[in-house]
Protein backbone atom coordinates (compact mmCIF):
# COMPACT_ATOMS: atom_id res chain seq x y z
CA UNK A 1 0.00 0.00 0.00
CA UNK A 2 3.47 2.07 0.61
CA UNK A 3 2.91 3.50 -3.66
CA UNK A 4 -0.24 5.12 -2.36
CA UNK A 5 2.03 8.12 -0.95
CA UNK A 6 3.26 8.90 -4.06
CA UNK A 7 0.43 11.82 -5.01
CA UNK A 8 1.74 13.41 -1.83
CA UNK A 9 2.85 16.96 -3.85
CA UNK A 10 0.39 16.99 -5.99
CA UNK A 11 -2.13 16.80 -2.84
CA UNK A 12 -0.43 19.15 -0.84
CA UNK A 13 0.40 21.88 -3.68
CA UNK A 14 -3.03 21.26 -5.65
CA UNK A 15 -5.38 20.50 -3.28
CA UNK A 16 -4.40 20.82 0.02
CA UNK A 17 -3.91 24.71 -0.71
CA UNK A 18 -6.53 24.90 -2.96
CA UNK A 19 -9.25 23.45 -0.02
CA UNK A 20 -9.16 27.90 1.23
CA UNK A 21 -11.62 26.95 4.09
CA UNK A 22 -9.57 23.60 5.29
CA UNK A 23 -6.51 23.40 7.17
CA UNK A 24 -4.58 22.19 10.74
CA UNK A 25 -3.27 25.40 12.63
CA UNK A 26 0.08 25.22 14.44
CA UNK A 27 2.17 27.04 16.76
CA UNK A 28 5.01 25.44 15.04
CA UNK A 29 7.00 28.09 12.66
CA UNK A 30 9.09 27.48 9.44
CA UNK A 31 12.45 26.06 9.45
CA UNK A 32 15.54 28.54 10.60
CA UNK A 33 16.34 31.62 8.39
CA UNK A 34 19.87 31.07 9.06
CA UNK A 35 20.49 33.25 5.57
CA UNK A 36 18.33 36.16 6.46
CA UNK A 37 19.82 36.36 9.93
CA UNK A 38 23.07 36.87 8.39
CA UNK A 39 21.60 39.84 6.41
CA UNK A 40 21.00 38.51 3.34
CA UNK A 41 18.53 39.62 1.70
CA UNK A 42 15.07 37.14 0.62
CA UNK A 43 13.89 37.56 -3.03
CA UNK A 44 9.81 38.96 -2.85
CA UNK A 45 7.24 35.81 -3.12
CA UNK A 46 9.33 33.04 -3.58
CA UNK A 47 8.68 30.21 -1.29
CA UNK A 48 9.85 26.46 -0.96
CA UNK A 49 7.59 23.66 0.43
CA UNK A 50 8.85 20.50 1.85
CA UNK A 51 6.49 17.27 1.64
CA UNK A 52 6.39 13.43 2.94
CA UNK A 53 4.15 11.03 2.66
CA UNK A 54 4.88 8.08 5.14
CA UNK A 55 4.01 4.60 5.80
CA UNK A 56 1.49 3.94 8.56
CA UNK A 57 3.78 0.89 9.91
CA UNK A 58 7.15 2.42 10.45
CA UNK A 59 6.68 6.31 9.64
CA UNK A 60 9.11 5.44 6.41
CA UNK A 61 8.95 8.47 4.11
CA UNK A 62 8.10 6.35 0.52
CA UNK A 63 7.62 10.07 -0.79
CA UNK A 64 10.03 13.34 -0.53
CA UNK A 65 9.77 16.28 -2.29
CA UNK A 66 11.01 19.59 -2.44
CA UNK A 67 9.01 22.11 -4.60
CA UNK A 68 9.74 25.66 -5.39
CA UNK A 69 6.74 28.18 -5.92
CA UNK A 70 7.30 31.80 -7.59
CA UNK A 71 3.91 33.45 -6.77
CA UNK A 72 4.83 36.50 -8.99
CA UNK A 73 6.57 34.30 -12.02
CA UNK A 74 3.82 31.51 -11.85
CA UNK A 75 6.02 28.72 -11.51
CA UNK A 76 6.62 26.05 -9.39
CA UNK A 77 9.63 23.46 -9.52
CA UNK A 78 9.51 19.93 -8.14
CA UNK A 79 12.52 17.60 -6.85
CA UNK A 80 11.94 13.97 -5.66
CA UNK A 81 14.08 12.91 -3.53
CA UNK A 82 14.37 8.80 -3.41
CA UNK A 83 14.18 7.02 -0.70
CA UNK A 84 16.98 4.90 -0.78
CA UNK A 85 18.86 8.30 -0.79
CA UNK A 86 22.02 8.27 1.60
CA UNK A 87 22.51 10.67 4.68
CA UNK A 88 23.99 10.61 7.93
CA UNK A 89 22.16 11.91 11.61
CA UNK A 90 23.54 11.89 15.03
CA UNK A 91 23.32 8.38 16.95
CA UNK A 92 21.55 7.08 13.88
CA UNK A 93 22.75 3.79 11.73
CA UNK A 94 19.76 3.84 9.21
CA UNK A 95 21.24 5.97 6.24
CA UNK A 96 18.27 5.95 3.87
CA UNK A 97 16.78 9.17 3.80
CA UNK A 98 13.53 7.33 4.30
CA UNK A 99 14.24 6.64 8.06
CA UNK A 100 15.23 10.85 8.17
CA UNK A 101 11.55 11.89 9.40
CA UNK A 102 11.22 8.58 11.22
CA UNK A 103 14.40 9.63 13.35
CA UNK A 104 12.78 13.24 14.02
CA UNK A 105 9.47 12.25 15.44
CA UNK A 106 11.59 9.72 17.53
CA UNK A 107 13.75 13.24 18.79
CA UNK A 108 10.28 14.96 19.25
CA UNK A 109 8.66 12.01 21.82
CA UNK A 110 11.87 12.29 23.59
CA UNK A 111 11.55 15.88 24.11
CA UNK A 112 8.04 15.89 25.14
CA UNK A 113 6.48 17.47 21.67
CA UNK A 114 2.33 17.91 21.54
CA UNK A 115 2.27 16.97 18.62
CA UNK A 116 5.96 14.63 17.32
CA UNK A 117 4.39 14.08 13.90
CA UNK A 118 4.09 17.72 13.04
CA UNK A 119 7.28 18.01 15.29
CA UNK A 120 8.97 15.45 13.12
CA UNK A 121 8.10 17.07 9.90
CA UNK A 122 9.47 20.59 10.83
CA UNK A 123 12.52 19.11 11.75
CA UNK A 124 13.24 17.27 8.78
CA UNK A 125 12.91 20.70 6.53
CA UNK A 126 14.96 22.25 8.85
CA UNK A 127 17.68 18.99 8.40
CA UNK A 128 17.23 19.38 4.70
CA UNK A 129 17.48 23.47 4.71
CA UNK A 130 20.51 23.18 6.37
CA UNK A 131 22.65 20.99 4.40
CA UNK A 132 21.20 21.60 0.84
CA UNK A 133 22.06 25.32 1.90
CA UNK A 134 17.89 27.25 1.10
CA UNK A 135 15.18 27.99 2.91
CA UNK A 136 12.62 26.04 3.38
CA UNK A 137 9.26 27.93 4.43
CA UNK A 138 6.93 25.23 5.21
CA UNK A 139 6.47 21.28 5.41
CA UNK A 140 3.59 18.69 5.38
CA UNK A 141 3.22 15.50 6.00
CA UNK A 142 0.57 12.94 4.95
CA UNK A 143 -0.05 9.50 4.74
CA UNK A 144 -2.19 8.64 2.08
CA UNK A 145 -4.44 5.60 2.74
CA UNK A 146 -7.16 7.88 1.07
CA UNK A 147 -5.68 8.74 -2.08
CA UNK A 148 -8.38 6.26 -4.23
CA UNK A 149 -10.85 8.48 -2.93
CA UNK A 150 -9.09 11.51 -3.63
CA UNK A 151 -8.52 10.59 -7.16
CA UNK A 152 -12.63 9.45 -7.04
CA UNK A 153 -13.74 12.83 -5.20
CA UNK A 154 -12.06 14.51 -8.69
CA UNK A 155 -13.69 12.71 -10.83
CA UNK A 156 -10.87 10.22 -12.15
CA UNK A 157 -7.73 11.42 -14.00
CA UNK A 158 -8.12 11.06 -17.53
CA UNK A 159 -4.86 10.23 -18.82
CA UNK A 160 -2.48 8.12 -21.43
CA UNK A 161 -1.14 4.81 -19.48
CA UNK A 162 2.05 4.24 -21.66
CA UNK A 163 2.21 0.37 -21.49
CA UNK A 164 0.22 -2.30 -20.96
CA UNK A 165 0.96 -3.17 -16.91
CA UNK A 166 0.25 -6.71 -15.28
CA UNK A 167 1.25 -8.14 -12.52
CA UNK A 168 -0.06 -9.59 -9.70
CA UNK A 169 1.29 -10.28 -5.65
CA UNK A 170 -1.03 -12.15 -3.84
CA UNK A 171 1.03 -11.27 -0.54
CA UNK A 172 0.87 -7.77 -1.30
CA UNK A 173 -2.31 -7.72 -2.24
CA UNK A 174 -1.27 -6.36 -5.21
CA UNK A 175 -3.15 -7.07 -8.62
CA UNK A 176 -2.55 -4.91 -11.07
CA UNK A 177 -4.02 -5.30 -14.90
CA UNK A 178 -3.60 -1.94 -16.71
CA UNK A 179 -4.19 -1.70 -20.66
CA UNK A 180 -2.25 0.90 -22.99
CA UNK A 181 -4.31 4.17 -24.31
CA UNK A 182 -6.36 6.64 -22.92
CA UNK A 183 -8.75 6.12 -20.04
CA UNK A 184 -9.70 7.59 -16.99
CA UNK A 185 -8.04 6.09 -14.14
CA UNK A 186 -10.33 5.92 -10.96
CA UNK A 187 -8.90 5.49 -7.27
CA UNK A 188 -8.11 2.13 -7.68
CA UNK A 189 -7.10 1.64 -11.02
CA UNK A 190 -4.60 4.65 -10.20
CA UNK A 191 -3.16 3.11 -7.24
CA UNK A 192 -2.07 0.24 -9.69
CA UNK A 193 -0.59 2.59 -12.23
CA UNK A 194 1.45 4.23 -9.25
CA UNK A 195 2.60 1.18 -7.59
CA UNK A 196 3.80 -0.61 -11.36
CA UNK A 197 7.35 -1.27 -11.22
CA UNK A 198 7.98 -4.77 -12.21
CA UNK A 199 8.01 -3.80 -16.00
CA UNK A 200 10.79 -0.91 -15.56
CA UNK A 201 14.38 -1.50 -16.06
CA UNK A 202 15.39 0.98 -13.49
CA UNK A 203 12.44 -0.20 -11.25
CA UNK A 204 12.15 2.60 -8.63
CA UNK A 205 13.43 5.00 -10.54
CA UNK A 206 11.64 4.40 -13.58
CA UNK A 207 8.74 4.75 -11.09
CA UNK A 208 9.66 8.35 -10.35
CA UNK A 209 9.30 8.83 -14.02
CA UNK A 210 5.81 7.37 -14.29
CA UNK A 211 5.11 8.88 -11.29
CA UNK A 212 5.89 12.51 -13.15
CA UNK A 213 3.47 11.32 -15.45
CA UNK A 214 0.35 10.89 -13.16
CA UNK A 215 1.42 14.17 -11.48
CA UNK A 216 0.72 16.16 -14.62
CA UNK A 217 -1.99 14.20 -15.35
CA UNK A 218 -3.61 14.93 -11.36
CA UNK A 219 -3.05 19.06 -11.98
CA UNK A 220 -4.49 18.91 -15.22
CA UNK A 221 -7.77 17.34 -14.13
CA UNK A 222 -7.56 19.21 -9.99
CA UNK A 223 -7.37 22.64 -12.29
CA UNK A 224 -10.46 21.25 -14.67
CA UNK A 225 -12.12 19.29 -11.85
CA UNK A 226 -12.20 21.48 -8.87
CA UNK A 227 -15.13 23.68 -8.04
CA UNK A 228 -17.38 24.78 -5.48
CA UNK A 229 -19.72 21.46 -5.26
CA UNK A 230 -16.63 19.62 -4.84
CA UNK A 231 -14.51 20.92 -2.12
CA UNK A 232 -16.08 19.24 0.60
CA UNK A 233 -15.64 15.86 -1.11
CA UNK A 234 -11.83 16.51 -1.69
CA UNK A 235 -11.37 18.44 1.61
CA UNK A 236 -13.12 14.90 3.60
CA UNK A 237 -10.49 12.77 1.60
CA UNK A 238 -7.78 14.46 2.04
CA UNK A 239 -7.86 16.27 6.06
CA UNK A 240 -7.53 13.29 7.62
CA UNK A 241 -3.99 12.52 6.35
CA UNK A 242 -2.40 15.90 6.42
CA UNK A 243 -0.52 17.86 9.08
CA UNK A 244 1.06 21.46 7.87
CA UNK A 245 2.54 24.55 9.69
CA UNK A 246 0.71 26.15 7.35
CA UNK A 247 -1.80 28.37 8.39
CA UNK A 248 -5.31 29.51 6.94
CA UNK A 249 -4.10 32.83 5.11
CA UNK A 250 -1.50 31.16 3.81
CA UNK A 251 -3.63 28.38 1.87
CA UNK A 252 -5.57 31.38 0.19
CA UNK A 253 -3.03 32.81 -0.66
CA UNK A 254 -0.77 29.83 -2.49
CA UNK A 255 -3.90 28.05 -3.28
CA UNK A 256 -5.23 30.98 -5.55
CA UNK A 257 -1.88 31.81 -7.14
CA UNK A 258 -1.05 28.48 -7.75
CA UNK A 259 -4.67 27.40 -9.65
CA UNK A 260 -3.69 29.78 -12.32
CA UNK A 261 -0.45 28.06 -13.07
CA UNK A 262 0.28 26.83 -16.40
CA UNK A 263 1.32 23.45 -17.32
CA UNK A 264 4.25 24.81 -19.23
CA UNK A 265 5.75 26.39 -16.13
CA UNK A 266 6.02 23.44 -13.69
CA UNK A 267 9.49 21.83 -13.97
CA UNK A 268 9.77 17.94 -12.46
CA UNK A 269 13.17 17.19 -11.44
CA UNK A 270 14.74 13.75 -9.80
CA UNK A 271 17.84 13.80 -7.51
CA UNK A 272 20.53 13.72 -9.31
CA UNK A 273 22.59 10.91 -8.71
CA UNK A 274 23.92 7.17 -9.02
CA UNK A 275 23.26 4.20 -7.40
CA UNK A 276 26.21 3.04 -5.10
CA UNK A 277 26.72 -0.59 -2.60
CA UNK A 278 28.33 0.14 0.69
CA UNK A 279 28.08 -1.87 4.11
CA UNK A 280 25.87 -4.52 2.33
CA UNK A 281 23.23 -2.34 1.14
CA UNK A 282 22.74 -0.38 -2.06
CA UNK A 283 22.04 3.63 -1.38
CA UNK A 284 21.42 6.00 -4.07
CA UNK A 285 23.92 8.84 -3.50
CA UNK A 286 23.57 12.42 -4.63
CA UNK A 287 25.94 14.34 -6.84
CA UNK A 288 27.23 17.23 -5.27
CA UNK A 289 27.62 19.20 -8.04
CA UNK A 290 25.12 18.78 -9.95
CA UNK A 291 22.28 18.94 -6.54
CA UNK A 292 24.53 22.67 -5.42
CA UNK A 293 23.81 23.79 -9.27
CA UNK A 294 19.70 22.70 -8.84
CA UNK A 295 19.38 24.51 -5.17
CA UNK A 296 20.84 27.49 -6.86
CA UNK A 297 18.65 27.50 -9.76
CA UNK A 298 15.41 26.44 -8.60
CA UNK A 299 15.41 26.62 -4.83
CA UNK A 300 17.53 29.20 -3.52
CA UNK A 301 15.87 32.93 -3.02
CA UNK A 302 18.78 34.64 -1.65
CA UNK A 303 21.20 37.01 -3.69
CA UNK A 304 23.93 34.89 -2.40
CA UNK A 305 24.60 32.27 -4.66
CA UNK A 306 24.07 28.32 -3.28
CA UNK A 307 27.91 27.32 -3.77
CA UNK A 308 30.21 24.40 -3.48
CA UNK A 309 31.70 25.80 -0.06
CA UNK A 310 27.52 26.50 1.51
CA UNK A 311 26.46 23.24 0.09
CA UNK A 312 26.43 20.17 2.71
CA UNK A 313 29.13 21.55 4.84
CA UNK A 314 29.21 18.62 7.14
CA UNK A 315 29.21 16.04 3.93
CA UNK A 316 26.34 14.09 5.46
CA UNK A 317 25.30 12.82 2.23
CA UNK A 318 27.81 11.01 1.59
CA UNK A 319 30.04 8.16 3.35
CA UNK A 320 33.78 9.76 3.16
CA UNK A 321 35.37 6.57 4.01
CA UNK A 322 33.43 4.54 0.99
CA UNK A 323 35.05 5.41 -2.49
CA UNK A 324 32.39 3.98 -4.74
CA UNK A 325 29.87 6.48 -2.63
CA UNK A 326 32.92 9.12 -3.24
CA UNK A 327 33.21 8.48 -6.87
CA UNK A 328 29.44 9.41 -7.75
CA UNK A 329 29.26 12.27 -5.21
CA UNK A 330 32.60 14.24 -6.01
CA UNK A 331 32.00 13.56 -10.06
CA UNK A 332 31.74 17.00 -12.07
CA UNK A 333 28.17 17.62 -13.03
CA UNK A 334 28.71 17.01 -16.53
CA UNK A 335 29.28 13.73 -16.02
CA UNK A 336 25.85 13.32 -14.30
CA UNK A 337 23.00 13.26 -15.90
CA UNK A 338 20.00 16.03 -14.44
CA UNK A 339 17.06 16.01 -16.73
CA UNK A 340 14.23 18.31 -16.08
CA UNK A 341 10.56 17.79 -17.65
CA UNK A 342 8.20 20.16 -18.10
CA UNK A 343 4.90 19.24 -17.48
CA UNK A 344 3.41 20.70 -20.53
CA UNK A 345 5.39 18.62 -22.66
CA UNK A 346 4.98 15.69 -20.64
CA UNK A 347 1.04 16.37 -21.33
CA UNK A 348 1.97 16.58 -24.74
CA UNK A 349 4.47 13.37 -24.56
CA UNK A 350 4.71 10.95 -21.56
CA UNK A 351 8.59 10.25 -20.62
CA UNK A 352 9.58 7.36 -22.58
CA UNK A 353 10.85 4.39 -19.77
CA UNK A 354 12.82 1.81 -20.82
CA UNK A 355 11.08 -2.26 -19.97
CA UNK A 356 12.98 -5.16 -19.45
Amino acid sequence: MKIRRITAIVLCIFTVLSLFSCTRKSEIGSTPDNRKEQGEKESDGKYNFLVLGHDRAANLTDVMMIVSFDTKEKTVALLQLPRDTYFEAEDYSYHKINGLYNYFISEAKEDDSNDPELEGCVRTAAYLSDNLDIKIHYSAVMDLDGFGAIVDAIGGVYMYVPYSMHYSDPAQNLYINLNEGYCTLDGDAAEQFVRFRSGYVEADLARQDAQKMFMTAFVENVKKNISISNVDDIAKAVLGSVKTDMKLTDIVKFGTALLSTDLGKITMMSLPGESAFSDGAWYFVMNRAAVTGLMDKYFNMFEKPVTDETFDKDRVFCNEGDPDMNEVYEKPAEECETVEHNAQDMSDKDIDIALK
